[in-house]
C-alpha cells in the first residue's frame, strides 16, 4: 500500500456579505431608532435614503427590505404630523402647551 498524504488544507474563508450590507444595517438602525424615539421625520428620511442604496447595490436581505418599510411608514407619519401641525392649528396649541409650562 502506497503511503498517502492526507493532510488537511482548509478552505479559504468566503466572506459572504451582501453588498451594501452596512447601508442595510444603518438603514434598520435608523428606522428602529425613529419608531422608538419618535423622532419621525430625519430618522425616516435616513432609513429610507441607505435602504434604497443598498438595494441599488443589490442587496436582498430583510435588513434592507425592513429598513426601507420602516423608513416609509416614518415619512408617512411624519407628514401627517406636518399637515395637522400646520394645516389644522395644531402648532399654536402645541405653542399654547408650551407656554402654560414656561
Amino acid at each position: 500500500m502506497e503511503n498517502q498524504d492526507y493532510a488537511y488544507t482548509p478552505e479559504a474563508a468566503i466572506d459572504a456579505k451582501d453588498p451594501g450590507d452596512g447601508k442595510a444595517t444603518w438603514s434598520m438602525i435608523c428606522g428602529i431608532a425613529g419608531i422608538v424615539l419618535c423622532c419621525c421625520g430625519p430618522l425616516g428620511v435616513a432609513a429610507l435614503i441607505l435602504a434604497i442604496l443598498a438595494k441599488k447595490e443589490g442587496n436582498t436581505s430583510a435588513k434592507a427590505t425592513a429598513g426601507l418599510v420602516m423608513g416609509i411608514i416614518l415619512v408617512i407619519l411624519w407628514l401627517i404630523n406636518l399637515v395637522y401641525m400646520f394645516g389644522f392649528g395644531g402648532y399654536d396649541q402645541y405653542m399654547d402647551m408650551m407656554n402654560q409650562y414656561m
